[in-house]
């Protein structure tokens, strides 16, 4: 049976795309597709010039960036926070330190040679938003990894050099050759495509229209 493809643009800082993959993968679960999809994880940095080895608290970066209140940025995060508990998130963005994501993108450029490029993502998400990793120190990151049953020297060997830095840059510059300005970003069979974290019917509409094609 002919696949749906799903190609994912997503950053892991990102609190959006962690709603949105709960979201498509509840969708797939709901259409009972999980055996017709092969999902694709490509790469993008939310701010790519963040200093590396560095770490400051989410909400002060954000406050800084966006140039908003941090009584505004704290509206914004509890209302996250609140929308993604149906989605079994639980956001602690008192908690989350903002850093640079690239090496973080690498191992998970390298996680996907063992098909665990989706475990990955919600294990490191899941340090991020919810335990407050500082993931900017290369010990932490590594005890992540471990976490997703790789191994960890392996990781170490990784980080301190620069494999996997090509295919992070190749995943950044095809977003940008279509038109991709923010994630998360799902291309679904090159026909359908939904920027942000819809509602979920939106997610479910694309779905299913693809599958119908395929079946026709």
């Amino acid at each position: 049976m002919e696949k749906i493809n799903i190609a994912i643009w997503s950053d892991i800082v990102c609190p959006f795309c962690f709603i949105g993959k709960k979201k498509l993968e509840q969708a797939i679960e709901k259409l009972n597709l999980k055996d017709q999809v092969n999902i694709e994880w490509h790469s993008f940095q939310l701010d790519p010039d963040f200093p590396k080895g560095e770490a400051i608290p989410s909400s002060e970066y954000l406050a800084k960036r966006k140039k908003f209140p941090l009584e505004q940025i704290g509206a914004i995060q509890q209302q996250l926070t609140e929308n993604a508990k149906p989605y079994g998130i639980d956001f602690q963005f008192e908690k989350a330190l903002s850093f640079n994501t690239f090496d973080v993108h690498r191992l998970w450029q390298w996680s996907k040679t063992f098909g665990k490029s989706s475990e990955f993502k919600d294990a490191f998400m899941l340090a991020y938003f919810t335990n407050g990793m500082d993931l900017s120190k290369e010990e932490n990151c590594l005890n992540v990894v471990g976490n997703c049953g790789l191994d960890k020297e392996v990781a170490k060997q990784i980080l301190n050099s620069d494999k996997y830095s090509k295919e992070v840059d190749e995943d950044i510059y095809q977003a940008s050759q279509i038109g991709v300005r923010g994630v998360p970003f799902f291309v679904i069979n090159n026909q359908f495509t939904i920027s942000g974290a819809q509602d979920d019917s939106v997610f479910e509409s694309a779905l299913q229209k693809v599958n119908v094609k395929i079946e026709i």
